[in-house]
Protein backbone atom coordinates (compact mmCIF):
# COMPACT_ATOMS: atom_id res chain seq x y z
CA UNK A 1 0.00 0.00 0.00
CA UNK A 2 1.46 3.84 -0.86
CA UNK A 3 -0.33 6.56 0.50
CA UNK A 4 1.23 10.12 -0.13
CA UNK A 5 1.87 12.22 2.61
CA UNK A 6 -0.77 14.76 1.62
CA UNK A 7 -3.46 12.60 1.01
CA UNK A 8 -6.40 12.80 3.83
CA UNK A 9 -7.36 9.17 4.74
CA UNK A 10 -10.11 8.90 6.94
CA UNK A 11 -9.25 5.72 9.70
CA UNK A 12 -12.35 4.61 9.36
CA UNK A 13 -12.27 3.77 5.70
CA UNK A 14 -11.23 0.55 4.16
CA UNK A 15 -8.07 -0.03 2.15
CA UNK A 16 -7.35 -3.53 0.42
CA UNK A 17 -4.28 -4.61 -0.30
CA UNK A 18 -2.07 -2.82 -2.99
CA UNK A 19 -4.10 0.63 -2.57
CA UNK A 20 -2.05 3.76 -4.17
CA UNK A 21 -3.38 6.67 -3.52
CA UNK A 22 -1.79 9.93 -4.91
CA UNK A 23 -1.73 13.81 -3.09
CA UNK A 24 -4.61 15.29 -1.87
CA UNK A 25 -6.45 13.00 -2.46
CA UNK A 26 -9.25 12.66 0.31
CA UNK A 27 -11.05 9.46 1.40
CA UNK A 28 -13.71 9.77 3.78
CA UNK A 29 -14.68 7.62 6.34
CA UNK A 30 -16.88 4.27 5.64
CA UNK A 31 -15.54 3.47 2.64
CA UNK A 32 -14.06 0.45 1.33
CA UNK A 33 -11.53 0.55 -1.31
CA UNK A 34 -10.55 -2.56 -3.03
CA UNK A 35 -7.57 -4.51 -3.64
CA UNK A 36 -4.65 -2.61 -6.19
CA UNK A 37 -6.92 0.37 -6.99
CA UNK A 38 -5.14 3.46 -7.63
CA UNK A 39 -6.40 7.00 -6.63
CA UNK A 40 -4.73 9.78 -8.67
CA UNK A 41 -4.20 13.10 -7.02
CA UNK A 42 -7.12 15.75 -5.86
CA UNK A 43 -9.58 12.90 -6.22
CA UNK A 44 -12.18 12.38 -3.60
CA UNK A 45 -14.26 9.14 -2.31
CA UNK A 46 -16.88 9.98 -0.13
CA UNK A 47 -18.98 8.63 2.25
CA UNK A 48 -21.10 5.42 1.56
CA UNK A 49 -18.36 4.60 -1.67
CA UNK A 50 -17.31 1.23 -2.31
CA UNK A 51 -15.53 0.65 -5.22
CA UNK A 52 -14.36 -2.52 -6.70
CA UNK A 53 -10.30 -3.54 -6.61
CA UNK A 54 -8.26 -3.28 -9.60
CA UNK A 55 -9.81 -0.07 -10.35
CA UNK A 56 -7.86 3.46 -11.33
CA UNK A 57 -9.64 6.80 -10.19
CA UNK A 58 -8.48 9.84 -12.38
CA UNK A 59 -7.17 12.97 -11.12
CA UNK A 60 -9.83 15.29 -9.55
CA UNK A 61 -12.78 12.64 -10.01
CA UNK A 62 -15.27 13.05 -6.96
CA UNK A 63 -16.91 9.82 -6.55
CA UNK A 64 -20.55 9.71 -4.25
CA UNK A 65 -20.96 13.45 -3.62
CA UNK A 66 -24.77 14.74 -2.99
CA UNK A 67 -26.95 14.26 -5.82
CA UNK A 68 -27.72 18.02 -7.44
CA UNK A 69 -31.40 18.00 -6.01
CA UNK A 70 -32.95 20.96 -4.80
CA UNK A 71 -33.84 20.32 -0.81
CA UNK A 72 -31.72 16.98 -0.95
CA UNK A 73 -31.38 15.87 3.04
CA UNK A 74 -28.04 14.96 3.37
CA UNK A 75 -28.80 13.15 6.81
CA UNK A 76 -29.73 10.32 4.09
CA UNK A 77 -27.27 7.49 3.98
CA UNK A 78 -26.89 6.31 0.99
CA UNK A 79 -23.63 5.26 -1.59
CA UNK A 80 -22.44 4.32 -4.53
CA UNK A 81 -20.92 0.98 -5.90
CA UNK A 82 -18.40 0.79 -8.31
CA UNK A 83 -17.44 -2.70 -9.39
CA UNK A 84 -13.85 -3.93 -10.70
CA UNK A 85 -11.27 -3.14 -13.10
CA UNK A 86 -12.82 0.13 -14.21
CA UNK A 87 -11.28 3.15 -15.54
CA UNK A 88 -12.97 6.71 -14.57
CA UNK A 89 -10.91 9.38 -15.85
CA UNK A 90 -10.09 12.85 -15.21
CA UNK A 91 -13.08 15.14 -13.34
CA UNK A 92 -15.34 12.12 -13.48
CA UNK A 93 -18.26 12.76 -11.19
CA UNK A 94 -20.52 9.83 -9.52
CA UNK A 95 -23.24 10.89 -7.31
CA UNK A 96 -25.05 8.98 -4.36
CA UNK A 97 -28.44 8.11 -4.35
CA UNK A 98 -31.36 10.00 -3.16
CA UNK A 99 -32.68 7.07 -1.15
CA UNK A 100 -31.75 5.51 1.98
CA UNK A 101 -29.70 2.63 1.73
CA UNK A 102 -29.23 2.86 -1.91
CA UNK A 103 -26.50 3.04 -4.33
CA UNK A 104 -25.97 4.43 -7.66
CA UNK A 105 -24.42 1.02 -9.34
CA UNK A 106 -21.36 0.89 -12.05
CA UNK A 107 -20.70 -2.64 -12.98
CA UNK A 108 -17.47 -4.10 -14.02
CA UNK A 109 -15.01 -3.04 -16.81
CA UNK A 110 -16.13 0.05 -18.04
CA UNK A 111 -13.60 2.78 -19.09
CA UNK A 112 -15.15 6.68 -18.18
CA UNK A 113 -13.12 9.30 -19.77
CA UNK A 114 -12.71 12.81 -18.77
CA UNK A 115 -15.63 14.46 -17.41
CA UNK A 116 -18.11 12.03 -17.76
CA UNK A 117 -21.13 11.92 -15.10
CA UNK A 118 -23.25 9.55 -13.70
CA UNK A 119 -26.62 11.33 -12.13
CA UNK A 120 -28.24 9.82 -8.77
CA UNK A 121 -29.42 6.09 -8.69
CA UNK A 122 -28.28 5.90 -12.14
CA UNK A 123 -26.89 2.14 -13.03
CA UNK A 124 -24.12 1.23 -15.40
CA UNK A 125 -23.64 -2.41 -16.79
CA UNK A 126 -20.48 -3.71 -17.75
CA UNK A 127 -17.91 -3.39 -20.53
CA UNK A 128 -19.34 -0.02 -21.40
CA UNK A 129 -17.02 3.22 -22.81
CA UNK A 130 -18.27 6.39 -22.21
CA UNK A 131 -16.75 9.16 -24.04
CA UNK A 132 -15.54 12.67 -22.52
CA UNK A 133 -18.01 14.70 -21.53
CA UNK A 134 -21.29 11.84 -21.06
CA UNK A 135 -24.03 12.90 -18.85
CA UNK A 136 -26.00 10.69 -17.53
CA UNK A 137 -28.80 12.11 -15.73
CA UNK A 138 -31.12 10.38 -12.53
CA UNK A 139 -32.01 6.95 -13.09
CA UNK A 140 -30.64 6.33 -16.21
CA UNK A 141 -30.08 2.61 -17.03
CA UNK A 142 -27.52 1.67 -19.65
CA UNK A 143 -27.37 -2.18 -20.55
CA UNK A 144 -24.02 -4.00 -21.35
CA UNK A 145 -20.96 -2.98 -23.86
CA UNK A 146 -22.07 0.15 -25.15
CA UNK A 147 -20.19 2.76 -26.54
CA UNK A 148 -21.57 6.50 -26.15
CA UNK A 149 -19.96 8.99 -28.20
CA UNK A 150 -18.31 12.05 -26.31
CA UNK A 151 -20.68 14.96 -24.90
CA UNK A 152 -23.84 12.96 -25.56
CA UNK A 153 -26.70 13.65 -22.87
CA UNK A 154 -29.20 11.37 -21.13
CA UNK A 155 -32.63 12.73 -19.75
CA UNK A 156 -33.56 11.11 -16.35
CA UNK A 157 -35.48 7.53 -16.44
CA UNK A 158 -33.81 6.98 -19.89
CA UNK A 159 -32.81 3.49 -21.08
CA UNK A 160 -30.48 2.31 -23.11
CA UNK A 161 -30.05 -1.39 -24.39
CA UNK A 162 -26.74 -3.44 -25.03
CA UNK A 163 -24.23 -3.01 -27.58
CA UNK A 164 -26.31 0.60 -28.20
CA UNK A 165 -23.37 2.45 -30.37
CA UNK A 166 -24.00 6.95 -30.04
CA UNK A 167 -23.43 9.38 -31.75
CA UNK A 168 -21.28 11.88 -30.12
CA UNK A 169 -23.03 15.32 -29.48
CA UNK A 170 -26.25 13.15 -29.02
CA UNK A 171 -28.89 14.04 -26.72
CA UNK A 172 -31.83 11.31 -25.79
CA UNK A 173 -34.71 11.67 -23.47
CA UNK A 174 -36.36 8.67 -24.93
CA UNK A 175 -35.20 5.10 -24.47
CA UNK A 176 -32.58 3.36 -27.22
CA UNK A 177 -33.26 -0.24 -27.41
CA UNK A 178 -30.31 -2.78 -27.80
CA UNK A 179 -27.73 -3.30 -30.45
CA UNK A 180 -28.85 -0.22 -32.23
CA UNK A 181 -27.16 3.01 -33.32
CA UNK A 182 -28.33 6.71 -31.70
CA UNK A 183 -27.51 9.67 -32.83
CA UNK A 184 -28.70 13.59 -32.80
CA UNK A 185 -31.41 14.05 -30.85
CA UNK A 186 -33.99 10.44 -30.10
CA UNK A 187 -33.25 9.34 -33.38
CA UNK A 188 -31.48 6.02 -34.36
CA UNK A 189 -29.85 5.09 -37.73
CA UNK A 190 -29.84 1.48 -37.89
CA UNK A 191 -28.14 -1.94 -36.28
CA UNK A 192 -24.88 -1.62 -34.23
CA UNK A 193 -23.85 -4.24 -37.33
CA UNK A 194 -19.88 -3.28 -36.83
CA UNK A 195 -20.07 -3.67 -32.58
CA UNK A 196 -22.13 -7.09 -33.07
CA UNK A 197 -19.43 -8.26 -35.44
CA UNK A 198 -16.60 -6.91 -32.94
CA UNK A 199 -18.22 -9.36 -30.29
CA UNK A 200 -18.55 -12.04 -32.01
CA UNK A 201 -22.46 -12.20 -33.02
CA UNK A 202 -22.72 -14.79 -36.14
CA UNK A 203 -23.81 -13.32 -39.42
CA UNK A 204 -27.28 -15.10 -38.82
CA UNK A 205 -27.71 -13.11 -35.35
CA UNK A 206 -27.17 -10.27 -36.93
CA UNK A 207 -29.56 -10.63 -39.69
CA UNK A 208 -32.01 -11.75 -36.94
CA UNK A 209 -31.44 -8.57 -35.01
CA UNK A 210 -31.68 -6.25 -38.55
CA UNK A 211 -35.07 -7.90 -39.25
CA UNK A 212 -36.45 -7.05 -35.85
CA UNK A 213 -35.15 -3.83 -36.37
CA UNK A 214 -36.83 -3.26 -39.37
CA UNK A 215 -40.00 -4.75 -38.26
CA UNK A 216 -40.24 -2.10 -35.30
CA UNK A 217 -39.08 0.78 -37.29
CA UNK A 218 -39.58 0.31 -41.17
CA UNK A 219 -43.08 -1.52 -40.97
CA UNK A 220 -46.54 -1.19 -40.06
CA UNK A 221 -47.02 -4.04 -36.92
CA UNK A 222 -47.36 -2.97 -33.94
CA UNK A 223 -44.98 -3.58 -31.24
CA UNK A 224 -47.51 -5.33 -29.43
CA UNK A 225 -47.97 -8.03 -32.50
CA UNK A 226 -44.44 -8.37 -32.68
CA UNK A 227 -43.79 -9.23 -29.44
CA UNK A 228 -46.86 -11.63 -29.30
CA UNK A 229 -45.38 -13.33 -32.22
CA UNK A 230 -41.97 -13.29 -30.00
CA UNK A 231 -43.36 -15.41 -27.74
CA UNK A 232 -44.57 -17.48 -29.45
CA UNK A 233 -41.18 -19.45 -31.20
CA UNK A 234 -37.71 -19.76 -29.98
CA UNK A 235 -35.67 -17.09 -30.65
CA UNK A 236 -31.62 -16.45 -30.88
CA UNK A 237 -29.95 -15.12 -27.77
CA UNK A 238 -29.56 -11.78 -29.49
CA UNK A 239 -33.54 -11.52 -30.16
CA UNK A 240 -34.44 -12.34 -26.72
CA UNK A 241 -31.96 -9.54 -25.36
CA UNK A 242 -33.76 -7.40 -27.86
CA UNK A 243 -37.77 -8.62 -26.84
CA UNK A 244 -36.73 -8.33 -23.17
CA UNK A 245 -36.05 -4.57 -23.53
CA UNK A 246 -39.08 -3.91 -25.39
CA UNK A 247 -41.07 -5.66 -22.77
CA UNK A 248 -39.73 -3.71 -19.58
CA UNK A 249 -41.74 -0.75 -18.71
CA UNK A 250 -40.65 2.26 -19.64
CA UNK A 251 -41.31 5.99 -18.77
CA UNK A 252 -40.22 7.84 -22.10
CA UNK A 253 -40.67 5.48 -24.87
CA UNK A 254 -38.85 4.41 -27.74
CA UNK A 255 -36.41 6.89 -30.13
CA UNK A 256 -37.48 7.49 -33.59
CA UNK A 257 -35.55 6.48 -36.79
CA UNK A 258 -34.19 8.83 -38.61
CA UNK A 259 -35.03 9.98 -42.15
CA UNK A 260 -31.23 9.87 -43.03
CA UNK A 261 -30.07 7.13 -44.64
CA UNK A 262 -29.97 3.70 -42.37
CA UNK A 263 -26.52 2.35 -41.05
CA UNK A 264 -27.09 -1.58 -41.37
Amino acid sequence: MSIHPTALVDPAAELGSGVKIGPYAIIESHTRIGDDCVIEGAAQIRSGSRIGGGTFVGAGAILGSNPQLRGFDESIRSGIRVGERNVLREYVTIHRSIHEGEDTVLGDENYLMAGAHMGHDSLVGDGNTLANDVLLGGYVRLGNHCFIGGASAFHQFVRVGDYVMCQGHSGFSQDLPPFVIGADINTVIGINAVGMKRAGFSPEERRAVKQVFQAVYRSPTTLQSILETASQQENPAPLEIFYRFLREPSKKGLCVRSSRRPVD
